[in-house]
């Protein structure tokens, strides 16, 4: 399996933890000293630590999380932006939509860094009792 197959396997894996809402199966995914900024511009993750403390927040929030691929497209052998959508239901049973892109960029099959771009005021807007 080519670099470019084998991310994409990746990313089907990391959709699959999220809409699992499995921490385990999400923090295997990443390099060590990977940096994730999820959505970008308002907190950045880093490393093992930071994974288990964004996952915490996705855990804390949603009780029904489905992410789907919209789209995908490749940038050479280390990185591949994916558009998708979400729909889900948070802790207080209210439900939210929303979509963004993500950029992945890999280092021997992992997710070194990962940038969402996606408006998290809309789907707080969503969920807000």
């Amino acid at each position: 399996m080519g670099g470019y197959e084998r991310n994409i396997t990746t990313i089907e894996t990391y959709i699959r933890a999220l809409n699992n809402l499995d921490a385990e199966a999400y923090v295997g995914l990443f390099t060590p000293d990977c940096v994730v900024l999820d959505p970008y511009g308002v907190q950045e993750y880093t490393g093992e630590e930071g994974l288990r403390q964004f996952f915490k927040g996705m855990t804390k929030t949603w009780r029904f999380f489905e992410m789907r691929i919209d789209n995908m497209f490749g940038g050479g052998e280390d990185r591949v932006a994916v558009r998708w959508s979400v729909s889900a239901t948070a802790q207080n049973k209210r439900s939210a939509e929303f979509s963004g892109i993500s950029i992945f960029v890999f280092n021997s099959g992992k997710i070194a860094r990962l940038e969402a771009y996606w408006n998290q005021k809309i789907m707080l807007t969503q969920i807000q009792d």
